[in-house]
């Protein structure tokens, strides 16, 4: 008996070793079934296979044949395409397998921190937005949350359609972005949901990144300040744990429910810088994608780190750009709304809007439908169509407006002081009433309320106190009340012309 066994034992140790040999193709969760390829451009596919395996794709009347590698690893690119119906790609190696209901249209990440996660059950109309959100050419991919000190090549994940089922937990302005996107181009759309809330952008970032710019060493310095408190905390939890242990047995003894075992410290934190790149982004890079959306900045806006932001947003933005290997594709963020008793908050802004200077980047402007209680307001549908038009502009080459007016320069004409804007046509109040929101300053660097003046495509500053003005604020505080936008209905963007570190 022992011996058949075994030798049970050996003819199945030698099925396994057979199997694992012979894997043949095997396909990251991206490339599955109900995906979305970018059209019009090159796409990149990806996998592994036995080490030598030669495979073949076939997709719409494009045949592709590529090798695995001595690892296993195997890559290419299929040419350009469109199409108006589902199709089906056959990968034909060792193994066959067939990746069914792909559209071909228009892929966005949409990325961030928590009011970028905040999902369509939280927001604004929930109800009718859910019943409603029947689109089976919109396809939602939802990347899991995780984070590593090491680069990782998979994520998990899954594509499925976009159902009253399947809605309610995704992304509210990733979903109102992409719906506005697929009525007006009338194409495919695939969103990819990457976001977690409380995270700080350099979690998002590459280390490779922060370690080559010396604007950003803080960050490392920040973080080893943190991990020096790892020895201590770990020592009250062996404390606590013992604690615990005694009383759990003393509770069991009397017939009562131990409390819970006091928590583990974690070593590493999602906080630390890169562990979200590197298990999040870096192994979504491989995917063709059109851009990306952008929300966070609320775990950035403080004191020592809501200036540098001007920095480190613009370095992980590029590095992005540089795992993925698509050129300076499209990236649209959102900047802050407002919040009250957060007064960092403009400089982060003024941060965001810095940005701007990197080529092929957008910004939807918040400040005028936020909640100044509330930093997870509910209207995410604005934000949605803000950076839709700014796609449908920068991107799909529509001639609409997509900005409120932006500060250009200051020139001063004896006691009032001109401020001059892009994006201004149509400059008027919001609600009819004086506008509001406009702070001046003279030599003294004393700021007071200016009388604002329309004046064509211009503001025209003053105060009877200020002979002589030097500078302007336009909103910018943490929660201002302001009402200048433009013809299109866009919010005058925050801005100061006494740009420093701090307040």
């Amino acid at each position: 008996m022992c011996l058949r066994f075994r030798q049970l034992l050996l003819t199945l140790s030698f099925v396994l070793l057979t199997l694992f040999a012979n894997a043949g193709i095997v396909l990251p969760s991206l490339i599955s079934d109900n995906m979305v390829m970018q059209q019009n451009v090159p796409v990149h596919l990806w996998g592994k296979a036995d080490a030598g395996e030669n495979i073949k794709i076939s997709i719409l009347k494009q045949q592709v044949m590529v090798v695995a590698d001595e690892k296993g690893n195997w890559e290419t690119w299929l040419s350009p395409m469109k199409s108006s119906v589902n199709v089906t790609m056959t990968l034909t190696g060792t193994n066959k397998i067939e990746v069914k209901n792909i559209l071909i249209g228009e892929v966005w990440l949409a990325s961030g921190q928590s009011n970028m996660e905040w999902d369509v059950s939280q927001s604004d109309n929930a109800e009718q937005e859910m019943k409603d959100a029947d689109y089976p050419n919109i396809r939602l991919f939802v990347a899991k949350k995780s984070f590593s000190d090491t680069i990782q090549t998979q994520i998990e994940g899954q594509w499925v359609l976009c159902t009253p089922l399947t809605i309610p937990k995704f992304t509210a302005v990733g979903y109102f972005f992409g719906r506005g996107l697929y009525k007006k181009l009338k194409v495919p759309v695939g969103l990819i949901e990457a976001a977690w809330g409380a995270t700080n952008c350099q979690a998002w970032t590459p280390i490779t990144t922060i370690n080559s710019d010396p604007r950003l060493t803080y960050l490392n310095d920040d973080w080893q300040k943190i991990a020096a408190g790892f020895a201590q905390r770990q020592k009250g939890y062996e404390t606590a744990l013992a604690q615990w242990k005694i009383t759990s047995e003393e509770q069991k003894a009397k017939g009562l429910q131990p409390s819970p075992a006091p928590r583990p410290v974690q070593m590493i934190t999602k906080d630390k810088p890169s562990v979200i790149y590197n298990a999040v982004i870096a192994p979504l890079s491989p995917y063709t994608i059109r851009g990306v959306i952008w929300y966070q900045g609320e775990a950035n806006a403080y004191e020592r780190v809501s200036y540098p932001y001007r920095f480190l947003f613009p370095a992980m933005i590029q590095s992005w750009r540089d795992a993925w290997k698509q050129g300076d594709f499209p990236f649209l963020f959102v900047q802050l709304s407002t919040l009250f008793k957060h007064p960092y908050w403009p400089v982060l802004r003024e941060s965001q809007t810095e940005t701007l200077k990197l080529k092929n980047t957008g910004m939807a402007v918040t400040i005028d439908v936020g909640d100044s209680t509330n930093a997870h307001y509910k209207n995410k549908q604005i934000v949605g169509y803000r950076l839709e038009l700014v796609a449908r502009n920068m991107v799909y080459g529509e001639n609409i407006e997509f900005s409120g007016p932006l500060f250009r320069q200051a020139t001063i004409e004896n006691d009032k002081i001109r401020i001059w804007f892009e994006h201004a046509r149509g400059l008027k109040s919001n609600n009819g009433q004086p506008l509001t929101g406009f702070l001046i300053s003279g030599t003294d660097g004393k700021f007071l309320p200016a009388t604002a003046i329309i004046d064509g495509e211009t503001i025209l500053l003053s105060n009877p106190s200020i002979t002589k003005p030097v500078n302007v604020h336009y909103a910018f505080k943490d929660a201002p009340v302001v009402n200048l936008e433009n013809g299109a209905g866009l919010p005058a963007v925050p801005f100061r012309t006494d740009i420093k570190n701090g307040l």
